[in-house]
């Protein structure tokens, strides 16, 4: 059965890293590779957050399980199940019978210049005493803070009037920020890679919980970030390009050679070497990813009497990386939550990163050449209407993931 750890107002649990800590690794010979933990910070209000393993399922799957579980909590039945309009085979399933259509120039091109190019890791950032927790306990090990909605709102309209997506602007934010970091931390940086989760769940489809995913890959030298502007367009194009060539699902086609030889997977994933700068999970709207059977205000879910003011996702620290990035969307506000390597980058680097990454984000959109209003590009939602402001006597809840 999963786990669950409940804290009201007041309860003191265990330190990070000590026994019966709610926030520890989860071990998935020992359980069900899922927990979910549910704090009252304030009176009234509480921070409700599941964890999964990626060996019993991807975030998005999680997020569907989370949306199951505020359905029941509202007495509903949880969304129907709905087959793929599309089958996966397995990662490591035989070939078809057919012959197999030869992989293209381009892509063979761009798995050697992948396995060619070295990322440079995150440095240890400057010591700076760091405030202590509010919660000792209760508080989550990773950071997180939002943009407003008018912020939000300002973001994809420039995106938007510059044909490419917010989801390119972000990710041209944390490359320069990986690479301003390391130059104040003394280790200039001579390229940067960002590591993508992508589902390769078919549009619609909706079943139990599984791990149907792979990664992309972008790939930047520090003078290929020099000019935000180029560098946005330039990682517009490649978004394209995986798309096209369906790069992610080539990946697990790797992998799936790599797996008849167990121990070299083991030696990839545990050489002391960076294998990318940082991991950046964009999972998009939250509220319509969890597909719950809620009645909602506006964007937000009230489920059995609560009101869902904010939700996001953080994805979990990857092997050879020191970073890791969600992205999310809720009630028409952006948040990002920041998970470190703290033992690699200090106990301040979370903050200090926190600092960093929202003046990049406004300096990469202001380089863009075009303003004003424009449609969405092909792919770019637009933001949701924001929820009423009077939201009467109902308890809050931060969800997350």
């Amino acid at each position: 059965m999963p786990e669950l750890v409940v804290a009201p107002l007041g309860t003191h649990l265990p330190s990070h890293g000590g026994p019966g800590d709610p926030w520890r690794p989860i071990d998935v010979q020992l359980g069900s590779g899922l927990r979910m933990v549910a704090c009252e910070r304030f009176p009234g209000v509480w921070r409700v957050v599941l964890q999964v393993h990626h060996a019993v399922c991807d975030g998005l799957s999680g997020m569907e399980l989370f949306g199951d579980v505020w359905s029941h909590y509202h007495g509903n039945p949880p969304a129907a199940f709905r087959q793929p309009t599309r089958r996966l085979a397995a990662p490591s399933a035989p070939a078809p019978a057919a012959s197999p259509q030869p992989p293209s120039t381009d892509l063979v091109r761009e798995t050697r210049k992948f396995a060619g190019f070295i990322p440079t890791p995150l440095a240890r950032g400057p010591v700076r005493a760091v405030a202590e927790p509010a919660c000792p306990g209760i508080d989550a090990p990773y950071l997180t803070f939002r943009f407003s909605r008018e912020e939000t709102r300002l973001l994809w309209t420039h995106a938007a009037a510059a044909g490419v997506a917010v989801n390119d602007i972000l990710v041209a934010a944390m490359m320069r920020t990986c690479l301003a970091w390391n130059a104040a931390a003394g280790h200039p940086a001579s390229g940067v890679r960002i590591t993508m989760p992508v589902s390769l769940k078919a549009a619609g489809a909706r079943g139990p919980v599984c791990n149907d995913m792979s990664y992309a890959f972008l790939d930047r030298s520090a003078a290929d970030c020099a000019r935000p502007s180029e560098l946005i367009h330039s990682l517009a194009a490649a978004s394209h390009w995986i798309q096209e060539h369906r790069a992610t699902e080539a990946l697990l086609d790797t992998l799936a050679v790599l797996d008849r030889y167990p121990p070299l997977i083991w030696l990839i994933t545990r050489l002391p070497v960076c294998l990318s700068t940082a991991v950046v999970s964009n999972i998009g709207n939250f509220g319509t990813r969890m597909k719950a059977s809620v009645p909602h205000d506006g964007a937000c879910g009230l489920p059995g009497g609560l009101r869902i003011t904010a939700a996001g996702g953080v994805p979990p620290l990857r092997p050879g990386t020191r970073l890791a990035v969600g992205l999310a969307t809720y009630d028409s506000q952006l948040q990002l939550s920041l998970l470190c390597d703290r033992r690699s980058l200090g106990d301040a680097a979370q903050s200090l990163l926190a600092e960093m990454i929202r003046p990049s984000v406004f300096g990469c959109a202001a380089a863009l050449s075009h303003w004003g209003g424009a449609d969405a590009p092909a792919g770019e939602p637009r933001p949701p209407e924001p929820s009423r402001d009077n939201r009467g006597p109902l308890p809050t809840v931060r969800g997350r993931i």
